[in-house]
Parts: C-alpha cells; sequence; structure tokens
C-alpha cells in the first residue's frame, strides 16, 4: 500500500505540470499553424487584388470592345451588301470613320491598357504563379511588337502575321492557343 501511496502522490505531482506543458505545446503549434494559414491568405488577397484582377479588368476590357467591334463590323459589311444587292451605291463614308475610330481606340485605349497590364506584371511579378510568369516575355514582345510599328520603327511583320501588325500573344491574343488560360 505504500509503493501506491507513493506511485499515486508521484502522478499527483507529475500530471499537473506535464498536462500544463503538453496544453502549452498544443496552443503554441496551433497558433503557429494559423499564423501560417493566415500568411498564406493574405498573399492569395495580395495576389488577386494587386495582380490578377487588375489584369483580368484590363483584358475583359478589351476583349469586349473588340468583341462588339467585331459583330459591328458583321453588321457593317451585312448592311453594305445589302445595299449594294438592293442596287444603291452605298457611301464609303461610314466605313472610314469607323477604320478611324478603331485605329484611334488601339492607340488611344487598348495600348496605354496593355501597357498597363506590363507595368502590372512587372511591379507585381512577385506575385504571378510560376505558371504566370512564363507569359511575361510575351506580353513584353507584344507591347514592343506595337510600340515599334507606332513609331515607324521596325517592321513588327512575322511570316505568319499578313497585316504587318503584331501577332497575337498569350491569352490576352496569342501566338498559341495552348496560352490562352494565361490571362
Amino acid at each position: 500500500m505504500i509503493l501506491t501511496e507513493e506511485i499515486l502522490e508521484t502522478v499527483k505531482f507529475l500530471v499537473p505540470p506535464i498536462a500544463t506543458l503538453l496544453a502549452g505545446y498544443i496552443g503554441v503549434w496551433y497558433g503557429l499553424r494559423q499564423i501560417r494559414i493566415q500568411k498564406r491568405l493574405a498573399f492569395i488577397e495580395k495576389q488577386l487584388s494587386e495582380f490578377y484582377s487588375p489584369l483580368l479588368g484590363f483584358h475583359k476590357e478589351i476583349r469586349a470592345k473588340s468583341e462588339l467591334r467585331s459583330r459591328i463590323q458583321t453588321k457593317g459589311g451585312e448592311l453594305w451588301k445589302e445595299q449594294v444587292q438592293a442596287g444603291l451605291n452605298p457611301s464609303i463614308e461610314p466605313t472610314n470613320r469607323e477604320i478611324e475610330y478603331n485605329n484611334r481606340q488601339l492607340h488611344e485605349e487598348f495600348l496605354p491598357m496593355y501597357r498597363e497590364m506590363l507595368t502590372i506584371f512587372r511591379k507585381g511579378y512577385w506575385l504571378a504563379e510560376p505558371e504566370t510568369k512564363k507569359y511575361y516575355e510575351n506580353l513584353v514582345e507584344y507591347v514592343e511588337g506595337w510600340t515599334r510599328h507606332e513609331k515607324k520603327g521596325v517592321n513588327p511583320r512575322r511570316p505568319s502575321s499578313k497585316s504587318g501588325t503584331p501577332k497575337k500573344i498569350s491569352g490576352i491574343s496569342t501566338k498559341n492557343s495552348k496560352r490562352e488560360r494565361a490571362f
């Protein structure tokens, strides 16, 4: 019985400090785990708000306006054909104004947006996922091609680009359709 009482006293003496240490260890482990999770979530939020969201916003705006331009051109072509088939002599003036508008939109809206996208990419490169970083060079090439085209410098024309304008690159405009997911 004495041995049992001694063991019981020892257990009474050791259990509270061991339980306290164990609870402290679990609390610290859980707290450090929460800090790691919070840091990761803060990084993801920063990625989305400062990098991906602005790039996507520019991309969506350019795409929406480009798709509208395409629909307008298609409808204009249909109206032109109808007028010619009806024996009318349609004026070329609306088409010329549309071409002027599209060119002005490219130089005054789209190219500045692409340049801003390049700035966002450059400043937020550290926020980009590795698979997104692959497209930085493509975006630089696309913007530089248009810049050179604007400045009447080196012709960015490539064998597969019949218009003499830069080839489409990365998800914004692609030279390889497999890369469309980038943006």
